[in-house]
């Protein structure tokens, strides 16, 4: 059975310099000039910004026929595969960054599918992914109501086939071989309005001291081991 890596979003992204958020995160701290694989990459738009801002050379992996199509006009290589194949990194990298962006949590064996990308991963190189955060405050009211929704989109969007906490998705990066891992909580406050200052500041306090609870993603990042 196929299912998405995630819903096919063509828009333009905003100001990544300055945004509050995972990919805002992951595009300050990539490296000028660093060859990067965008793993379930869609129609290319963050490949596009690191190529065109940072000289990054960006190559994806991308199975949906109509995203790739438009990825390989923004990206210097798009390979059309599935990650739930074997082989699905055969013949690719090395790389100096790969990045799983709302990708993990919709594949059936993410753990398998996370070591076998780190063997293409240049030694020093580093590994982020963004997967949404299942230990929720609005996840586990609902459990506690005794229900488990499906939704269009969000935490329990119906093409997700596995769910992290932070503590998981740290063991995740830890049993392909990554080193020095962080996870970083996003927050997410429900009835908070975060467009005004005190708003935004008073919700990266709540997930700072409740990250578990308060964190609406996960951003996790790990190095691969430089040898001696």
């Amino acid at each position: 059975m196929n299912v998405p890596l995630r819903p096919n979003y063509d828009f333009v992204l905003g100001d990544l310099a300055r945004e509050q958020s995972a990919r805002g995160d992951i595009y300050r701290e990539l490296a000028p000039g660093s060859r990067v694989l965008d793993v379930g990459c869609d129609t290319g738009r963050f490949g596009e910004l690191l190529a065109r801002d940072k000289g990054a050379t960006v190559e994806g992996i991308e199975r949906d026929p109509e995203a790739a199509a438009r990825a390989e006009t923004r990206l210097a290589r798009v390979w059309r595969r599935s990650l739930d194949e074997p082989g699905a990194f055969d013949g690719l990298g090395p790389y100096d960054a790969m990045l799983f962006l709302d990708v993990l949590e919709h594949l059936y064996d993410p753990w398998g599918v996370l070591a076998s990308a780190v063997a293409v991963l240049r030694p020093g190189g580093v590994v982020h992914a963004v997967v949404p955060n299942v230990a929720h405050v609005s996840v586990v009211r609902r459990l506690l109501l005794g229900r488990f929704e499906y939704a269009e989109t969000g935490t329990m969007d119906r093409t997700h086939v596995r769910w992290f906490t932070r503590a998981s998705i740290g063991a995740c990066f830890e049993q392909a071989g990554l080193r020095r891992v962080a996870v970083r909580s996003q927050p997410l406050v429900p009835r908070l309005d975060t467009k005004s200052v005190w708003g935004e500041r008073s919700a990266r306090a709540l997930a700072a001291l409740l990250p578990n609870a308060f964190a609406g993603s996960l951003h996790a990042r790990g190095y691969r081991d430089v040898p001696g």
